[in-house]
């Protein structure tokens, strides 16, 4: 093996080590937004602690093996050329997902609900971390054009209108002199800003009031004013978050109206599309969209399951739709070689967006009615 070889698979252990402590850093904060329960007021929860930091360990060692020793999310010899830190950056950058989808599983199965604790910093954390380190994005092959030969088949990310290195944002998005594409993300961060994070309690009278929401504002406004200023791939890179932002949240948030209109009760709590907004921040719209489709699979799946085996009839969707963001990011390869033509006609693309809508809305008036209308 050669240096570069070895030095990836011993650092297996410490994949793992860092595995462990997210796990860890997952039961802190879940600690701290829940309510304490049963098990841990009386101190019987040590074992599912360690089991959890165990699980997590292994699921990073385990991701390495795949993303860095493997390089299992491109295929062809083009991978060959992905250097070894953009590999380790986005499996980094994947286990944090990882972490931040398992404390918002975890939360949603035991109270209900999706805290902002988890995803306000989910947003966050994968708008900086796409403008940051634009080549940790979701890899695609490029096919680069020779006159003299063949096109060659070269390693790439998924930006927001195709691989980062052969797609140009429209001029209205783009970065400076042009300001248009300045407005346009500020009004997308705006917007998940007024919509996605909860208003602050006013203080107490004769107190000053201040909302701790502003600063979140102020900082995301500055970062991409940075980044539109610096353009290049950082600009494009930051557009791709925003822009998986906005179609994670208004996709989720479609659902979650026209499913209560099918039910004639909130069917889809709001933490779901606060939840999206963060997974379309990191994985960015394309994904998105496979998510949404997987996430309506797996709750079919998990609801069934769960009503035959246990008779109960509240479905948590926060779930599954993490199920199925770790199922697009882990075997992204292979569902981009299957789908990935198809984004290429955006009328297709629309038309499988409102068919989910639509075909979750049915699905859970049909769940509905299988159970006789009774409340959950």
């Amino acid at each position: 093996m050669t240096p570069a070889v070895e030095w990836i698979v011993w650092a297996l252990p410490v994949a793992a080590c860092c595995g462990a402590f997210v796990g860890w850093c997952v039961i802190r904060v879940v600690g701290r937004l829940v309510e304490p329960g049963p098990a841990r007021a009386s101190g019987n929860d040590g074992r599912g602690s360690s089991a959890l930091v165990v699980a997590f360990a292994a699921a990073a060692a385990a991701l390495w093996w795949w993303e860095v020793i493997a390089r299992g999310q491109l295929p062809g010899p083009a991978s060959a050329a992905v250097p070894i830190a953009t590999l380790v950056w986005r499996w980094a950058g994947h286990l944090v997902l990882g972490g931040l989808l398992a404390a918002a599983s975890w939360i949603d199965l035991r109270d209900r609900v999706i805290p902002d604790g988890v995803t306000l910093p989910g947003v966050l954390l994968g708008l900086v971390w796409a403008g940051l380190r634009p080549d940790t994005l979701l890899p695609v092959v490029r096919a680069v054009p020779r006159s003299f030969a063949a096109p060659l088949v070269a390693a790439d990310v998924l930006a927001v209108g195709g691989p980062l290195g052969g797609a140009e944002l429209p001029s209205w998005l783009g970065a400076s002199p042009a300001a248009g594409g300045f407005i346009v993300a500020a009004l997308l961060f705006v917007v998940w800003w007024l919509g996605c994070t909860a208003p602050a309690h006013v203080a107490s009278p004769g107190s000053v009031w201040f909302d701790p929401r502003l600063p979140v504002l102020a900082i995301g406004l500055g970062g991409i004013g940075a980044a539109w200023w610096h353009g290049g791939d950082h600009w494009v890179a930051l557009v791709s978050g925003l822009v998986g932002m906005a179609v994670g949240m208004t996709v989720v948030w479609a659902t979650r109206i026209g499913a209560s209109r099918a039910l004639g009760r909130e069917a889809v709590g709001f933490g779901d599309v606060t939840l999206m907004a963060a997974i379309g921040a990191w994985l960015g719209w394309q994904a998105v969209l496979l998510v949404c489709c997987l996430g309506v699979f797996v709750g079919l799946v998990h609801g069934l399951g769960q009503f035959i085996l246990a008779r109960d009839n509240e479905l948590p969707f926060g779930p599954s739709l993490c199920l199925g963001a770790a199922i697009v990011a882990v075997w992204w390869r292979p569902l981009w070689e299957w789908f990935g033509p198809a984004f290429a006609r955006p009328g297709e693309i629309a038309a499988v967006a409102a068919a989910v809508i639509v075909l979750t809305a049915l699905t859970l008036a049909a769940w509905w009615r299988l159970r006789g209308g009774r409340a959950a």
